[in-house]
């Protein structure tokens, strides 16, 4: 399913945006809307959480229920073109199935601000305490998770706050960036791209390439 997907997007080069006022309304706000300048008049609307989308065409739109954790068995397309009641084309489930790729990255990224080089900070608690400057000793909890949600590591399960020296490379890239950017008593999540992290090395369970993401609390910073 990937192979093939990817071949269309080099045959016909990939044009996707998030601009909802081309689509049809519906009852529902979408966090994300996917159109494509090959499927004329088609739309997808995804809302965060559901296991279901709103599909577009000719201005009429509909709900498809499904299981957007198991896109990647064929059973799952098969079915839609099974429901009598949707009536899809092999263009309508092209369309469909480009769409679904798209959300299952996208869908990660809603709640993040990025900063230019790449980092990703969605703040989960704000906090109240003084921002930590270069070279301070910086004491937090954290999880460690791969893209999968599997988690790798965490200071929370050891009950060990981890510490260390902010902004001078004694962490990754993502880190030290990430810290100076969140004052103490601040818990985030960092969604680190692996140029940031531990780019093309394997490191214990974590593959080369892998966009990491952090839980992460600022505790002190003296």
């Amino acid at each position: 399913m990937k192979f093939f997907i990817g071949f269309i997007f080099l045959l016909y080069g990939f044009t996707a945006n998030a601009q909802c006022e081309k689509c049809p309304p519906t009852d529902e706000k979408a966090n994300y809307c996917y159109t494509d300048t090959r499927f004329e008049g088609l739309c997808a609307k995804f809302v965060s959480d559901k296991q279901y989308f709103y599909f577009a065409k000719k201005k009429k739109a509909k709900r498809i229920d499904i299981n957007f954790d198991k896109v990647d068995d064929l059973l799952t397309y098969k079915g839609l073109t099974l429901d009598k009641k949707l009536k899809l084309t092999a263009n309508d489930l092209l369309f469909i199935q480009l769409a679904i790729e798209t959300w299952n990255v996208e869908k990660k990224k809603i709640g993040y601000d990025f900063l230019s080089s790449g980092l990703g900070i969605k703040v989960l608690k704000e906090g109240t305490g003084e921002t930590p400057q270069k070279g301070q000793e910086v004491v937090v909890h954290y999880s460690g998770f791969l893209e999968n949600g599997e988690k790798f590591d965490s200071s929370r399960d050891r009950n060990s706050p981890f510490t260390f020296r902010v902004g001078v490379g004694q962490v990754i890239k993502g880190w030290d960036e990430g810290v100076l950017n969140l004052p103490v008593g601040s818990r985030a999540m960092l969604m680190i791209p692996s140029e940031l992290g531990y780019g093309s090395r394997n490191v214990g369970p974590i593959p080369a390439n892998s966009t990491l993401y952090f839980d992460i609390e600022v505790l002190d910073a003296k």
